[in-house]
């Protein structure tokens, strides 16, 4: 069969890092025992968590989750949030891991955690094949120390940059080569594939569920970057995650990707229409990233929106996420009431 190539969407995201005060002026080692344990003694462990542990192992070692959140790409996130330092989510499928991702303090992987440099990340696991075998039907192409994603024991280790923060490690991602040829594309790695995977069949309901996780999700992290900068957390607003929320919904429904609704008006207009009184405003907007964990690193990738995810005037947050087509629009609103 012909190899066929897609190329992935590229997300566009902009920011808007101006503050709007309240006035008309407004102002981002292996035993050969069984191949089970061969597999489980080669598996790569995060917080003693490892691909394909059941649901009662992570329960054992993590305890149960604060959430366990829905999503679109067919598995659902076990979330450990109590202490932002040591975040992870946990991806369930059948009762077993098949993905985890982790930004916490304890990450260790080949020597390897958060804050190694790219230059260091490379001498440990060499550097990143440009074009890399994911499964026997499915390559992928771009593959960058920017997103590095590494084969490892037949498990796919996808590195998390923080480029902006002098191209650190900031959290790893690791699945099954089968999921990760999933949501390949919607980590925005260009595909080629001789047969393509089965993508989640969801209805509108499901699709919604998601969507209000990743906007948890995306708040979450959020408070973890701002934790390790020695800021503030931000608290939840569900009147201004309505706010959000409207505005992803007008971006999907009216075909249009921009701070300034055509019906709506400013960031500011929507906030003060909805009767929110700040003192401080800004808005973060993305579309087409995979999910919570990819916007935020694509906002904290952009000087705009990093400065409105680390700015200590702000105090409250909501978060907007809406669906069109598989591909998901986000809003953050950030203010001081």
């Amino acid at each position: 069969m012909l190899k066929k190539r897609v190329t992935s969407i590229l997300a566009a995201s902009l920011s808007l890092a101006l503050f709007g005060q309240l006035s008309p002026a407004f102002a981002v080692t292996t035993s050969p025992a069984s191949t089970s344990q061969q597999a489980a003694t080669s598996a790569i462990s995060v917080y003693g968590i490892h691909l394909g542990m059941s649901t009662a192992q992570v329960e054992q070692i993590l305890g149960k989750p604060v959430r366990k959140d829905p999503s679109h790409t067919g598995v659902e996130w076990w979330i450990y949030n109590k202490d932002l330092n040591n975040y992870i989510q946990v991806g369930i499928q059948n009762a077993k891991v098949v993905t985890l991702f982790t930004n916490g303090a304890k990450l260790n992987l080949k020597g390897v955690t958060i804050g190694t440099t790219t230059t260091a990340l490379q001498n440990a696991w060499g550097a990143p094949k440009s074009t890399l075998a994911i499964t026997p039907t499915l390559n992928i192409s771009n593959n960058t120390m920017s997103h590095p994603t590494y084969m490892l024991n037949n498990q796919t280790v996808t590195f998390s940059i923080d480029q902006l923060g002098g191209n650190k490690v900031a959290g790893v991602r690791i699945s099954t080569p089968e999921h990760f040829a999933t949501i390949a594309m919607g980590l925005m790695y260009p595909i080629t594939y001789t047969r393509l995977p089965a993508q989640p069949q969801l209805t509108d309901a499901q699709i919604k569920q998601a969507a209000l996780a990743y906007e948890k999700e995306s708040f979450d992290l959020l408070n973890v970057a701002r934790t390790r900068a020695k800021l503030p957390i931000l608290s939840w607003d569900e009147k201004v995650a309505t706010v959000a929320r409207s505005h992803s919904n007008d971006m999907a429904q009216n075909n249009y990707f921009n701070h300034t609704s055509p019906t709506t008006g400013s960031p500011f207009n929507r906030l003060q229409h909805a009767g929110i009184l700040f003192g401080y405003a800004g808005e973060n907007i993305a579309y087409g990233q995979l999910d919570g964990i990819e916007v935020h690193i694509g906002w904290m990738n952009s000087a705009g929106h990093r400065q409105n995810l680390l700015n200590d005037k702000f105090k409250q947050l909501g978060v907007g996420v809406v669906f069109k087509e598989g591909r998901p629009y986000y809003t953050q609103n950030f203010v001081t009431r």
